[in-house]
């Protein structure tokens, strides 16, 4: 128990995760469903032919992951440190963020492809 009375609950290594891994993810899923989305709709009001969101959203893949991870570089130069240094603790929480904002984004382009093509 605490000073206040309340028992501390363990959460579980899972929970944790998921509250680490679930914010990039859902970032990335909507920069890419988003941009493919307005870039479609962009492409149909300048007259430049049918719009494809989910080529579109394909190509924003990257820039969802880079941008749910908080930048280009310094979370691959964190992950870069972290295997230097050995810290596997870090270097995992970093991974599941690295790892769930790339399924993020691909779920992204992922719905949009199964919308555009029905």
């Amino acid at each position: 128990m605490q000073g206040g009375g309340t028992p501390v609950r363990d959460t579980g290594w899972w929970r944790q995760a998921l509250a680490v891994a679930l914010p990039p993810g859902l970032l990335a899923l909507g920069i890419t469903l988003g941009g493919g989305l307005l870039g479609a709709w962009g492409t149909w009001l300048a007259g430049a032919g049918l719009p494809r969101p989910g080529a579109l959203a394909y190509r924003l893949r990257f820039w969802a992951v880079a941008a749910a991870m908080g930048g280009t570089f310094t979370a691959f130069e964190q992950i870069e440190r972290h295997l230097a240094s050995r810290g596997p603790r870090v270097l995992l929480r970093d991974l599941a963020v690295l790892g769930a904002a790339y399924l993020g984004a691909r779920a992204g382009a992922w719905i949009l492809n199964r919308l555009g093509s029905g």
